[in-house]
């Protein structure tokens, strides 16, 4: 089965941001299927180019990356949010350009088009029906432009509000799947009028692979230098405002007098500086600021650590779910996961041994000094196994992978 993807931010291992497509397609090519992934080469996270040199022909660039092929499409860089707009626009142009051009040469006969952006979609939907029997499945990683209703950056009367939602539309209707990552994201996509036989849920997951065979990184091991001996909670991730960190912060001043708890923080993003103010307005000296670091990365981080941390805001747009990275990556790891969070928004996962689910930082507070004042290492197999029998890359390839070969036949 030959396989197109079109994730304008999609990434390899190595660079920084998710690695959802590459981890997915990297299943999908051991069963022996071809994936090709057309993406930006540059990398929305760290805001950099990351695979054209100055003064080198930038068109596109094909690699083959541990099986998978990539189409790496070169497109304006940017910090402001019109220079984004520009760069979404350059993707789109030039992806589908050069997908018609790799099409002279071979025929997908699936493509899957990923938001966040409709665009890559709208680019697979273009291209699948150049192409006879050609399956187009869009892929609505984000709920756009529902998430930015729900978190009130934008009316839901606004004219591009009702744009955004007429595209979606015309995206269910014309695909002949519809995935979602988030488990009650069905319902969204259903009150829409789409065919619930027609939504395939397949959530974020992780390759377990790296938790088995770490990667040792001198950048991690200078994240830990000079805390030998201490307990370690860490987060991973973007500090944005949707990340909701300032009661992280506010929690790790409740245990500011535990001298041997630490908190690593490990991502970018708008609220990172004022998040480095709020810590060094309060004087405390428990929490480090470390930049992003690659996918491949991460085990590793993780290994060194004793407990992890996340924080969810409390928005309507959860209602519909959720499916972060870092909490598969944290229970691959098994470390006990510290969540401040509504439980009706976390749902079942609060139920996980190892997972502990609060609004009330002091409740948090007493859960983790209990865990530093434990002898050994703070592990949770039970998420581990977890982990493994339901958010595992290999799982989540074989739901995906018996649902093309299923439309494909019909």
């Amino acid at each position: 089965m030959n396989i197109w993807i079109f994730n304008h931010y999609a990434t390899a291992p190595f660079h920084v941001g998710g690695s959802r497509h590459f981890d997915l397609s990297k299943q999908l090519v051991k069963k022996g299927h071809s994936v090709t992934i057309f993406a930006s080469s540059f990398n929305h996270f760290s805001k950099q180019e990351m695979v054209f040199n100055t003064g080198e022909n930038r068109g596109y660039k094909c690699e083959i990356i541990e099986g998978v092929n990539y189409v790496w499409v070169h497109t304006s860089p940017y910090k402001s949010s019109i220079a984004r707009l520009k760069n979404i626009f350059s993707y789109t142009r030039r992806a589908y350009k050069v997908a018609k051009k790799i099409m002279r040469r071979e025929e997908p006969e699936v493509i899957i088009g990923s938001s966040v952006h409709p665009f890559a979609a709208i680019i697979a939907y273009l291209i699948s029906k150049k192409i006879p029997d050609c399956k187009f499945y869009f892929e609505e990683r984000d709920l756009w432009p529902q998430t930015f209703v729900d978190f009130g950056k934008i009316s839901p009367k606004n004219p591009l509000t009702q744009i955004l939602y007429k595209l979606e539309k015309f995206l269910y209707k014309k695909s002949d799947r519809v995935i979602v990552l988030f488990d009650k994201a069905q319902k969204y996509v259903e009150s829409k009028g789409v065919d619930p036989q027609k939504i395939l849920f397949i959530p974020n997951g992780v390759e377990l692979e790296r938790y088995k065979y770490l990667k040792r990184s001198k950048i991690i091991d200078d994240y830990y230098s000079g805390l030998e001996g201490k307990f370690i909670v860490v987060y991973t991730g973007s500090h944005g405002i949707a990340n909701h960190l300032d009661p992280v912060i506010e929690l790790f001043s409740k245990i500011r007098d535990e001298s041997r708890i630490h908190l690593i923080m490990v991502g970018n993003g708008s609220e990172k500086d004022r998040l480095i103010g709020l810590a060094s307005k309060k004087e405390l000296t428990n929490i480090s600021f470390y930049d992003s670091i690659p996918k491949s990365d991460i085990p590793y981080l993780l290994s060194r650590a004793d407990m992890s941390i996340i924080s969810i805001l409390d928005t309507p747009l959860y209602k519909w779910g959720f499916s972060m990275n870092k909490l598969y990556d944290y229970m691959a790891a098994g470390l006990p996961i510290i969540m401040i969070a509504n439980q009706s928004i976390v749902g079942e996962l609060s139920k996980q041994e190892g997972v502990y689910v609060d609004t009330k930082l002091d409740n948090l507070a007493t859960i983790i000094k209990k865990y530093a004042n434990s002898e050994g290492k703070s592990q949770s197999q039970s998420l581990k196994q977890y982990v493994e029998k339901t958010y595992s890359w290999g799982i989540l390839s074989d739901q995906l992978e018996s649902v093309i070969i299923n439309d494909t036949r019909n």
